[in-house]
């Protein structure tokens, strides 16, 4: 009985988890919809625009330059006049007492009221006059921000399209591994049918055919790895991308050799020149800079202009009367006021010292930071250089190298096919031949990644 009684419960719950795990189903399909999904032939240049268009990091630097150029904005505050409309409404037992507007805004009101009950409109006006440059240098701070946001936004695009060039070298070496098995293997098979033949016409011994048929199967393996592989780096080509990773793409360009000449001083300079991160860095020291001025503008003094309109009604108590049945008395005032206040700091707890001395220590660490940045760019763009170099050599080693092999797999080729060579012979100048085509590959990959590496490292996206 009770296992009847539980059965009902049992069904719920499963109903339940159905349920909900088809609702984050649903919901998770609908994420996968957000990416946008691209068809057909893709070239290198084409990966790296769409990189630069839909990667996230990028989108990311875009909103952060956004908020740097809004905060330069917001600092230009101080140079406009600052106005505020005051409502009082008071009743007190205790007089006198001091009311000031609410908020932060600069023209800040105070009033002080005497009468038992007052209501009270103002307009305050105030201009600061002279702030001992806090005002001005403040704004330089904020602006050379904002030029380092918009540098670290074009950093961002720089790593952004080095990465995509990286993803998409990959992405084709493992295209051309895949062909470079796929010819292998079907050489093999080929290889093996004649066999069959040969064997059954006793030209040849067993064992002959029984190595082909274990040298299929050890290539039936490294195809599907190498297929697998090629499958990875365009998963990782579409993540970079930000695309739909079931996105039907195909690669247009091939691994070739265009030879470049590269100057590491010339390198340097360039660099020095149009790398984002230097030239953010650079702006960061600025701001540094602009802020220990700013510091010292609070030792000196402080001038500011302020205009008030005010309009009061005020009922005291004090006037009374008992032949008036209680009655108050009721005033009314207007008027406006216009004054210029200048005010000298004396002494405020040493705050402005450490201020002061806050300041300084950012500007020095900012000064650091700007030549930490150049150590690093210098020493990317020379080793950029060593790779194209080092690329260079391995591509010109893995061509000689090739056509060495595959000239040596022709001869014993021809010697096998005559009856005067061996077995293992051939499948050593094919193993030789398959080794020499995989080095040309990856030299190739390897000089693409370099020649991207050298890219980045001068600051550029293409």
């Amino acid at each position: 009985m009770g296992g009847t009684r539980l059965r009902p419960v049992h069904c719920r719950v499963r109903v339940m988890v159905l349920v909900v795990g088809g609702l984050l189903l649903l919901g998770a399909g609908v994420e996968a919809q957000q990416l946008p999904r691209i068809e057909g032939p893709l070239t290198l240049e084409q990966a790296v625009d769409l990189a630069r268009q839909k990667s996230l990091r990028v989108k990311a630097a875009v909103a952060d330059s956004q908020a740097m150029d809004s905060m330069r904005r917001e600092a230009l505050a101080p140079f406009w006049p600052q106005a505020s409309a005051n409502g009082y409404f008071n009743d007190q037992r205790m007089a006198p007492n001091v009311y000031s507007s609410a908020g932060n805004t600069m023209a800040r009101n105070y009033q002080v009221f005497n009468s038992d009950q007052t209501r009270d409109a103002n307009l305050t006006a105030m201009y600061s006059l002279f702030s001992g440059g806090r005002d001005y240098y403040g704004y330089k701070a904020a602006a050379r921000r904002a030029e380092a946001g918009r540098e670290m936004l074009r950093s961002a695009e720089v790593d952004v399209a080095m990465q995509a060039r990286l993803d998409y070298i990959a992405a084709l070496r493992e295209a051309e591994n895949l062909r470079v098995t796929g010819d292998l293997l079907r050489d093999i098979e080929e290889r093996l049918r004649v066999g069959r033949q040969m064997f059954e016409a006793g030209r040849i011994p067993r064992y002959y055919l029984l190595r082909d048929e274990a040298e299929r199967a050890n290539v039936v393996q490294m195809d599907a790895m190498a297929r697998s592989r090629a499958e990875q780096a365009l998963v990782a080509l579409k993540t970079t991308l930000g695309v739909d990773l079931a996105s039907p793409i195909t690669l247009a360009d091939r691994l070739e050799y265009t030879p470049v000449t590269v100057s590491i001083e010339e390198g340097i300079r360039q660099a020095s020149e149009r790398q984002p991160e230097i030239q953010a860095a650079i702006k960061q020291r600025e701001a540094a800079e602009a802020e220990v001025r700013a510091a010292y503008g609070n030792y000196f003094p402080q001038v500011s202009v302020g205009y008030m309109y005010d309009w009061a009604l005020m009922r005291n108590r004090a006037w009374e009367s008992q032949a008036d049945n209680m009655r108050m008395r009721t005033d009314s005032a207007e008027g406006y006021s216009v004054g210029v206040v200048v005010t000298l700091p004396i002494f405020d707890g040493f705050m402005r010292e450490n201020a002061l001395n806050t300041a300084k220590a950012k500007l020095d660490r900012a000064a650091q930071a700007e030549g930490l940045v150049r150590q690093q760019i210098a020493k990317e763009v020379n080793q950029a250089a060593l790779m194209l170099t080092a690329a260079e050599k391995g591509v010109e080693a893995s061509r000689k190298g090739l056509e060495q092999a595959e000239e040596e797999f022709r001869v014993v080729k021809e010697r096998f096919e005559s009856g005067r060579g061996i077995q293992l012979e051939i499948l050593d100048a094919q193993v030789a031949v398959t080794r020499a085509r995989f080095n040309a590959v990856n030299a190739l990959a390897e000089y693409g990644s370099a020649l991207a590496m050298w890219v980045r490292g001068t600051g550029r996206v293409r």
